[in-house]
């Protein structure tokens, strides 16, 4: 376990929640649900508290699945909120970051539906599992029992570190007796796409990964897009290896976000 690990996992997020004015179906407005979300956690984690929040003032005959805006654009439940938020907002100007909740016209051209915990808990331990498999050739998640899934994802669930990590360390454990991973799973958010690779962990550094994505856009001397990972923008000569044992999710994946740099 790294003191960065520990630290990244404490990271939360000022969050109000406001319900679609359009949606609001009751002579009294309702009030903002202000949560402190972590950066781990996936919104539909707290859906259950957002509609017994806001039940008493939608049309319950209208109701669909809860869903989330942002500045216009529908919240992929499946990113993790760290990564939501890096993707979309200014921390310097978007703290509390205002979603709009909304229960109804899901966007099913959109976003996937997420009919309940079963759902996301499905969707952590698939994108897991393509980790591990990219890191260490599925080895570490096929030799775990079904009792050490759940800790994973009920480590997660509540928040807990230390549950989370006893099994979480086993995938940041070298390959075969190596120093480092047999490839690092990372995926790139750029504007509306997601880009998703491999890379040899052996001398790989983070502009080294990104010139592969966006060829001549990264380099120490002209830099025409910003890189940010958990939060942070770490230096372009960083070891990927590393970022990937300090900075990744819990679903094992490095996860960074690219902006592009106004001119």
């Amino acid at each position: 376990m790294s003191a960065i690990s520990k630290k990244l996992w404490e990271g939360k997020l000022p969050v109000c929640f406001e319900l679609a004015s359009h949606e609001v179906d009751c002579p009294t407005e309702p009030g903002m649900l202000y949560l402190m979300v972590a950066r781990t956690s996936y919104l539909t984690m707290f859906s259950q508290q957002i509609e017994e929040f806001f039940n008493n003032y939608i049309n319950l005959k209208q109701k669909d699945e809860v869903w989330f805006e942002y500045n216009g654009s529908p919240l992929r439940w499946h990113y993790p909120c760290g990564v939501l938020f890096d993707l979309l907002c200014n921390p310097a100007t978007d703290l509390p970051w205002s979603i709009t909740v909304h229960f109804q016209n899901f966007p099913s051209d959109v976003l996937l539906r997420c009919p309940g915990d079963n759902a996301i808990e499905s969707n952590y331990m698939m994108t897991l599992k393509e980790a591990d498999q990219i890191k260490h050739k599925g080895q570490v998640i096929s030799n775990m029992s079904r009792n050490q899934h759940m800790q994973l994802w009920h480590g997660i669930r509540s928040e807990n570190f230390d549950e989370f990590w006893t099994i979480n360390k086993k995938f940041m454990e070298g390959f075969e007796g190596l120093c480092t991973f047999r490839n690092i799973p990372v995926r790139v958010y750029f504007q509306e796409k997601l880009l998703q690779r491999q890379f040899a962990a052996e001398e790989t550094t983070l502009e080294t990964a990104l010139n592969n994505f966006f060829p001549n856009s990264f380099s120490q001397d002209q830099q025409t897009m910003k890189v940010v990972i958990q939060g942070i923008s770490p230096p372009l000569s960083s070891s990927l290896q590393w970022l990937s044992e300090n900075l990744s999710y819990a679903d094992n994946f490095l996860h960074i976000c690219v902006h592009s740099i106004p001119v």
